[in-house]
């Protein structure tokens, strides 16, 4: 009896850990796809700066 409650307690933890692993690598997934599109506004905010200093806008 007190053996099936330690592999309760032991798949509980195991589950719990696999689920914040899998949250946090979802998390992760976001913040690199946020970072790229701010990393591209700010190239093409840049770019258009550059264009009214030069004078070639189009």
């Amino acid at each position: 009896m007190g053996e099936t409650k330690m592999l309760v307690v032991v798949l509980l933890l195991v589950i719990i850990f696999l689920g914040i692993a899998a949250f946090l690598f979802y998390i992760e997934k976001r913040l690199q796809k946020a970072e790229q599109d701010i990393q591209s506004m700010q190239d093409t905010e840049k770019k258009q700066e550059s264009t009214k200093v030069n004078g070639d806008e189009a």
